[in-house]
């Protein structure tokens, strides 16, 4: 035998007994490293039928900002050929069950209270339920469940936060408008059943507020961390201590039939750790002109508020109403999520100005159809560095650094798929 045959050989050998531990290694570096105290998680969550993101604050607090679920069949058959993304991972929960599921699998707090705070942006379905006559009831009140409601069902959250519940006024009385709408005359009742048997607290978003959204574990020791409240129906913060301003009143929002559209009020929150600054608003709007009233900009009126941020989800999934020039500037993020759900997200009119009015961005998305990557072709190779998965935004104590990190959103169990960066906090 050859001095290489046996080198050969040896190496063979060697390699048979270390396989197992090899495969080891491999595999932990798919393993997500759990949350510990001083950093902050921000989880996309994909499930495909709508907006959740799942926030592990520094000493371990909790909030859920919005838990939408959507009818991706129904859609496709109103409105083909435009195309709504199928649940992920599978069918065999509804998205408030996949919601619950990844939450189990991140979630330091155990107990009655699983979630401190869960927020609802806007009253559409793909952010906070949608129900039909085949969502089944509660255990716990006579209301059904989906979305928001499906995930206090598994997972108790102790305080709602959204844009009305201090206040069905706004623009008009909500239970007459919303009087044939079943998701959310099903929100009432769950928010009123839950409140009269004390497992729940409900409020308005209170804008310029930093003491509403608050650590509950250790506050003292975290003293560079603070929720701002931005906007919520058509008050924004100024900038200045608590003061606001009134950017549209309830009159103005009202077409000549009576109707509003629930984008435009929208609430917005900034999340400060140190250097770090994050900011979403859910549907939040900023088209110009095309015969629209000026109010409907929000997006210009609250940038300058907002100032530059490291991350920030796109407005409105990436529609075309929405990412508009004056936001991108003053933001001017270094990372951008979009949290998407249709073939028309998002308009290429959107990444015209991500790749103009922005820094060096990287963006990535939840989902992205075939059809979106092939219409939109070389404008997406600009800035997008992932199509598809869970996006986990993990930022170090204090804040100075941070890491993008894609999970697979076709499995039940969480595993690394890519990470990106670190990148520097401004």
């Amino acid at each position: 035998m050859t001095r290489f045959a046996q080198f050969r050989t040896r190496l063979f050998c060697w390699l048979w007994v270390l396989w197992p531990f090899l495969a080891v290694a491999q595999d932990k570096s798919k393993e997500l490293v759990p949350w510990s105290p001083g950093y902050l998680d921000i989880h996309h969550i994909n499930t495909g039928h709508g907006d959740a993101a799942f926030m592990i604050l520094p000493d371990g607090t909790t909030m859920l900002f919005d838990a939408g679920d959507m009818d991706d069949r129904g859609f496709n058959r109103r409105l083909a050929p435009l195309k709504a993304t199928p649940l992920k991972p599978n069918d065999s929960k509804d998205a408030a069950g996949w919601i619950a599921h990844y939450i189990r699998q991140v979630n330091p707090q155990k107990g009655e209270t699983g979630i401190d705070y869960g927020l609802i942006s806007h009253y559409h379905g793909d952010h906070y339920g949608n129900i039909t006559p085949k969502s089944p009831w509660s255990e716990k009140g006579k209301y059904r469940l989906s979305g928001i409601t499906g995930v206090h069902e598994e997972i108790p959250i102790a305080h709602i936060i959204d844009r009305a519940s201090s206040d069905l006024n706004y623009p008009v009385d909500l239970r007459q408008y919303y009087a044939d709408n079943h998701t959310f005359k099903n929100y009432l009742d769950f928010i009123e059943d839950q409140q009269s048997k004390g497992r729940l607290e409900a409020s308005s978003l209170e804008v310029g507020s930093r003491a509403q959204v608050v650590l509950k574990k250790s506050p003292r020791q975290y003293p560079d961390f603070y929720v701002t409240g931005i906007k919520s129906n058509g008050t924004i913060w100024t900038g200045t201590g608590t003061e606001t301003r009134v950017l549209f009143s309830k009159d103005s929002v009202l077409n000549s039939k009576g109707r509003f559209n629930e984008n435009p009020l929208s609430l917005g929150i900034k999340i400060t750790y140190g250097d770090f600054e994050y900011f979403t608003g859910g549907d939040m709007t900023g088209l110009q002109g095309y015969g629209l009233p000026q109010w409907f900009n929000v997006e210009s009126a609250v940038a300058g508020v907002i100032g530059e941020t490291d991350v920030t989800t796109m407005n409105h999934h990436g529609n075309r109403d929405a990412m508009n020039q004056d936001f991108i500037e003053a933001l001017s993020p270094r990372v951008v999520v979009q949290q998407s759900w249709c073939s028309d997200h998002p308009g290429q009119e959107v990444l015209h100005r991500l790749n103009y009015y922005a820094q060096p961005t990287d963006v990535f998305a939840t989902n992205m159809h075939a059809e979106t990557q092939t219409t939109l072709g070389f404008w997406l190779k600009e800035n997008y560095r992932s199509y598809a998965g869970h996006i986990l935004v993990r930022v170090k104590p204090r804040g100075g650094t941070y890491e993008v990190i894609i999970l697979d959103d076709t499995r039940t169990e969480l595993e690394v798929v890519n990470r990106y960066g670190p990148y520097e906090s401004n």
